[in-house]
Formats: structure tokens, sequence, C-alpha cells
């Protein structure tokens, strides 16, 4: 593994979409403090914000979360965060929807996840998971392979009708140049990603 991933051994991916008429607070809210808030659990390593370029059928953002280990998201700190929000987490909830939650074993990793652009898989069986990383592997500045955790945990505050379901349990996320990407014949396929920015972690208290 990569130095700059060095100590991440699960993911949190984490896709949705917003109501329109609040969608600038959320994009606020989300940068500036939910996802510098969940980096001040303990073991909650870094966290990467995407946007869906163009048209589709999946949700238009994507947020990647990297972690010590999926434990972390069954300790203390992390509980609190979900059962004490802040006002502004409160009034965003229930505008999410869309929602698809997948905690991950990380299995491969390469780079520092700090491409402008992100090509996204989700696969049935790790063979063609596999494959296609390898078709990419030249062509990538980022690799990120993970294969999720059936037995995880929903949201607890999420309701069937703001779920969705993205289907699969291996997640291959691939950062390239916007150039590359767009002209890469691998991509094929890929739910497509521009970064977007986020805060730096807020004090760990």
């Amino acid at each position: 593994m990569n130095d700059d991933l060095a100590g991440t051994s699960a993911v949190l991916a984490l896709w949705n979409d917003v109501t329109p008429e609040v969608e600038a607070e959320y994009n606020a809210w989300h940068a500036n403090e939910h996802v510098p808030e969940r980096l001040t659990v303990p073991g909650m390593l870094w966290g990467r914000r995407y946007r869906r370029l163009g048209d589709g059928a999946t949700p238009r953002y994507l947020t990647i979360y990297g972690m010590r280990d999926a434990q972390v998201l069954e300790s203390e700190a992390y509980r609190v965060l979900l059962s004490r929000p802040t006002p502004m987490s409160a009034r965003m909830r229930p505008h999410l929807c869309n929602v698809s939650r997948w905690v991950c074993e990380l299995r491969e990793a390469l780079g520092s996840f700090a491409s402008s652009h992100l090509a996204a898989w989700t696969f049935d069986a790790e063979d063609a998971a596999r494959l296609r990383a390898a078709e990419c592997a030249s062509r990538a500045t980022d690799l990120l392979l993970a294969q999720r955790s059936m037995a995880a945990a929903p949201l607890p505050w999420l309701t069937d009708g703001q779920a969705h379901a993205i289907e699969g349990t291996w997640l291959l996320a691939i950062g390239m140049a916007g150039e590359a990407l767009a002209a890469s014949e691998a991509a094929r396929g890929a739910m497509l990603y521009g970064a977007l920015p986020v805060r730096p972690a807020l004090h760990r208290p």
C-alpha cells in the first residue's frame, strides 16, 4: 500500500442526492462542517467529496472516508455524532435522498486520492473488479479496491424512502486527471465524478 494511505484498512463510501431547494446549503454544510466533524473521530483518517459529472441514474454525490478499521464506526465517538447531530445536520437529514452506504475492507490502494476526477465502479465478482483495476492501473494516479461488508449496520436515522440500493460487493475507484479520464477507454461504464473541496478536520477534543 502506498504511504499516502498508510494506516487505512477500511473505507466508508456514501452516495446521496439532496433536495434542490437546499443544495447550496448542503454543500456548505457538508464541506465545512459535516466531513470535518467526522474526521475528529479517532481512526477516521481522511475524507474526500465528489460530485457526479453530467447526467446519470446514480446519486449525484459521493463521499469516501478512509478508516483505521471498520470498528471505528462502532466507537463511542462516532455514535455520539449520529445520536447528537448539530443543528445543521438535523436540518439536512430529511433533505438527503437516494442514500447508499457501503462499509468496506480495503484490499488494494495507491496514491493519496488528491486527483481532480474519479471513476468508480461496483462489481458483484472479485475477478471482474480486479480485471478492471488491472486495465486502469497504468493510467491511474489513485486506485482503491475494496470489498463491501454486507453485515454493516444501516444509518439509524435513515428512512426507507431515503434509501437507494447501489448493487454489488466490490468497489473500485480510480483517480485521474480530467483529460486522462475523458480520453480513457478504461473508464467505460464508470460513474464519473469531479472532486469537491473539504475543509480540514475540526479540532479533535
